[in-house]
């Protein structure tokens, strides 16, 4: 299993929580993302119309379908989630996302989770075990070392809370680090409206490029307009220049973002 960098949970209380964390209703549909030797899986089952549980290690796969083979509302999947076919049938259908993430592509599946949302499908709700340092990320609030990119990203669409702090030592091979678990809750519309959601996302990693430096400087070195218009720019968004970006709000990087594609506009 080292192969596909999965520590399985071995804790069935947590489990248990992890079940508790995501409200599972008789209705429900829910995909979850590395069942590994099926422990969720197990606890899920029962109480959903439909499992959908995707595996990408194929020594696992036989595991999984002679487990539950005798339960028609679980389908095992062999994959990989990041190329994973979504139902077309989801667009319409709420569903939940369960998981368990290998640490080193925790950042590509929270994106992947996003861009499902943005596209139109029915992501709810995401329950998932990641490392505890991507958990603070993931939910900073302004001012902190650990607010950045992702965590605008992310929290432009959804509300994210850190549930709980889970030991190394619950699960096995036991990690390097420590875990926790979170609860990404999708907004049906974003935290703030946006006439041009490229120019929001261009200058939230421009802006963080350079975390150091004053979020003057990092868009004078990492946006590409010029000097005298950037200073324009954050004076009439309202936004100090000596500021770094780690202190501006969303609603801060929105409105800079929408003076500044105006003025992008206006010089066409």
């Amino acid at each position: 299993m080292k192969k596909w960098g999965q520590n399985f949970l071995r804790d069935k209380n947590i489990a248990g929580d992890i079940v508790t964390f995501a409200s599972l209703k008789k209705d429900d549909v829910v995909l979850e993302i590395g069942p590994g030797q099926g422990v969720l899986t197990g606890m899920i089952g029962p109480l959903v119309k439909k499992l959908v549980a995707i595996e990408i290690d194929p020594r696992l796969i036989s595991i999984l379908n002679e487990k539950f083979s005798g339960q028609e509302n679980v389908e095992i999947v062999a994959g990989d989630i990041l190329t994973y076919p979504l139902p077309a049938e989801w667009r319409a259908e709420p569903f939940k996302v369960i998981a368990n993430i290998p640490y080193y592509i925790t950042s590509p599946i929270v994106f992947l989770l996003l861009d499902w949302h943005k596209s139109g499908y029915g992501l709810t709700t995401a329950i998932l075990m990641v490392q505890e340092e991507v958990a603070r990320r993931l939910a900073a609030s302004p001012g902190g070392k650990e607010y950045g990119v992702i965590s605008i990203l992310l929290q432009l669409h959804a509300e994210v809370e850190v549930l709980e702090k889970i030991p190394a030592a619950k699960f096995f091979p036991v990690p390097r680090v420590n875990s926790a678990l979170i609860r990404i809750s999708f907004l049906p519309a974003p935290r703030v409206a946006l006439s041009h959601t490229g120019t929001f996302v261009k200058i939230v990693k421009a802006s963080f490029a350079q975390r150091r430096k004053t979020i003057y400087n990092s868009l004078k070195n990492n946006y590409g307009m010029e000097e005298n218009v950037i200073g324009d720019c954050l004076r009439l968004a309202g936004i100090d220049a000596r500021r770094r970006a780690e202190t501006l709000s969303i609603d801060e990087f929105a409105t800079l973002s929408e003076v500044i594609h105006a003025k992008q506009k206006s010089n066409l």
